[in-house]
């Protein structure tokens, strides 16, 4: 077994966890003290510079605080050593870690289209993109997430997926955060539409507000369709009056 590092152990951190300890020896670390759950979860818990000298490191860190945790481990992570990060727009945390990182390493962008909420009956069948941007192990990885966790593998530049996640997420999680903070009620009379709007506030209003920041902060092309959906709103609501 290779070993693991998963910097960054808040719900997403512990949500994988279980599905790698299969295939690795896993070591994790926070910024905040985790150590009672990784004991719960059956890993190491370890300093960051320990983490990080691990075979694949995992980055489960926000993109916001991402260049400064790179700075952090640059002088620790192994040469040949696998990072690949899985935060939720790609263009930017890749620049950081071509930058940063040394050059023997490989670097993998990956964004699981999926979380704790959707993923809570398996995982099985969900999307993932892969960026391999400097990697010889790109398609074992792929390979890897499809044959052992059937996994939809999806490869895309940093470029397309930050687009097409712009739409994807950017919007979606828009328009979820509105219909939470508004606290839309749940009748009796309600229609098919509105459940499946009940279901966009359930599932992403207990998403936190560093992945909504994430989203729509962090991906090059989401104020844009922001602008555009709200400009769509307001020629709507002109029309009515």
């Amino acid at each position: 077994m290779g070993t693991l590092g998963i910097i960054g152990f808040g719900s997403f951190g512990q949500f994988i966890t279980p599905h790698l300890k299969k295939f690795y020896n896993i070591t994790v670390t926070n910024r905040s003290d985790k150590s009672s759950i990784a004991k719960e979860l059956g890993v190491k818990y370890a300093t960051l510079e320990e983490t990080a000298s691990c075979d694949v490191v995992i980055l489960c860190v926000p993109v916001q605080y991402l260049e400064d945790t790179l700075l952090k481990i640059k002088n620790h992570v192994k040469p040949k050593s696998m990072i690949v990060d899985v935060s939720s727009v790609k263009v930017k945390p890749i620049e950081l870690m071509m930058k940063h990182l040394p050059s023997t390493v490989e670097i993998i962008g990956t964004h699981p289209l999926f979380g704790p909420q959707s993923g809570k009956n398996g995982i099985q069948g969900l999307n993932i993109v892969v960026c391999s941007v400097r990697s010889r192990r790109g398609n074992s990885l792929c390979r890897f997430l499809s044959d052992n966790y059937r996994l939809n593998v999806l490869e895309r530049s940093p470029e397309v997926h930050d687009k097409q996640m712009a739409y994807v997420q950017a919007l979606t999680h828009f328009i979820g955060r509105a219909v939470n903070e508004m606290d839309i009620p749940d009748v009796e009379q309600k229609t098919k539409a509105y459940e499946a709007l009940l279901e966009v506030k359930r599932t992403l209003g207990r998403d936190s507000m560093d992945l909504f920041l994430t989203i729509e902060n962090e991906n090059p092309y989401a104020k844009e369709v922001r602008e555009q959906f709200i400009q769509e709103l307001k020629l709507l609501n002109d029309r009515l009056d």
